[in-house]
């Protein structure tokens, strides 16, 4: 049986003030240690308007998912009408009960809008600034820098990845599908381990119209056993919100299944045993079902 490392994203304001307090409690009750995956600045999450104006795939998804009623009105308008809150700043005692607790805690972004929209127009100078803010402010609330990173929205570029390089991570945790590996774009490999994400998300499987509770978790949990390293993600608005009931039928049936529950750190620290087994993949593009845009994966 192969463990199943638990990724939670907190990409707002909201999310991070409602949903990882529900969510630690939840994990607690089964026993389980997971990787948090934190956005520390501003909650920009209203101006994916843009997005829905410019992309109606983005506009479809939203209306499917019925993004309003997940999410909740004024996380819609953050950023936008409403000013943009912090999230994970805005929450220091929180941050330490994750880590105080037992769980991961890694940095998801420091922007999380802007990373999403904006990093194939970064350059290397714009991407520097992202980490930089992030990591100091993960390092001023937990008192340690960061060893690991997963990119909003699962977006990666060769530049994205030299900077990783640079940083001197474990690991990184920035695709979606795909093996453990050590990427490559243009000729150049880079030493950060990838753990990619494995499987869909809730809000992909509302996006293509499976709505059904039994139908939702077995969309999530079959991808899981054919992965190499299965990486189950969770966002906290969303299992740590409305989707609350299903995450907590779904763990005693990954348990039951795979054994245990891991942090990515576990997993990676595992991997990295036998680094040359870890084969080196290209960097690519990649569709997937009810996702607006494209995702980086490996082939």
């Amino acid at each position: 049986m192969k463990p199943v490392a638990i990724k939670i994203d907190v990409d707002t304001h909201d999310g991070m003030r409602d949903g990882v307090p529900l969510l630690l409690s939840s994990l607690e009750k089964f026993g389980i240690r997971a990787t948090f995956c934190l956005s520390y600045g501003p909650d920009n999450a209203g101006k994916a308007i843009f997005r829905a104006f410019r992309e109606p795939a983005f506009l479809l998804k939203m209306f499917r998912t019925g993004a309003p009623s997940l999410y909740g009105l004024r996380t819609i308008l953050s950023g936008t009408l409403l000013p943009a809150r912090p999230v994970a700043t805005a929450f220091p005692d929180t941050v330490r009960q994750i880590k105080a607790l037992g769980h991961e805690v890694i940095v998801h972004a420091w922007n999380h809008r802007r990373w999403q929209d904006r990093l194939h127009r970064m350059n290397r100078f714009e991407i520097e600034a992202e980490y930089s803010h992030a990591f100091r402010a993960h390092e001023k609330i937990i008192g340690e820098r960061p060893h690991a990173v997963a990119s909003p929205g699962w977006q990666a570029t060769g530049l994205s990845l030299a900077v990783e390089d640079s940083l001197n991570l474990l690991y990184a945790s920035d695709m979606r599908e795909g093996r453990p590996c050590f990427p490559k774009s243009d000729g150049r490999v880079f030493r950060t381990l990838q753990i990619p994400g494995t499987g869909p998300c809730i809000e992909e499987l509302l996006t293509v119209g499976i709505k059904d509770e039994t139908e939702i978790i077995r969309h999530l949990l079959k991808p899981l056993e054919r992965a190499e390293q299965p990486v189950l993600t969770l966002h906290a608005e969303v299992e740590g919100g409305p989707y609350r009931h299903i995450m907590e039928k779904m763990m005693p049936q990954i348990i039951s299944r795979h054994g245990k529950c891991i942090t990515l750190r576990e997993a990676a620290e595992k991997i990295l045993r036998h680094p040359d087994r870890v084969p080196t993949l290209e960097l690519c593009r990649r569709n997937l079902p009810g996702r607006a845009g494209t995702v980086a994966s490996v082939r």
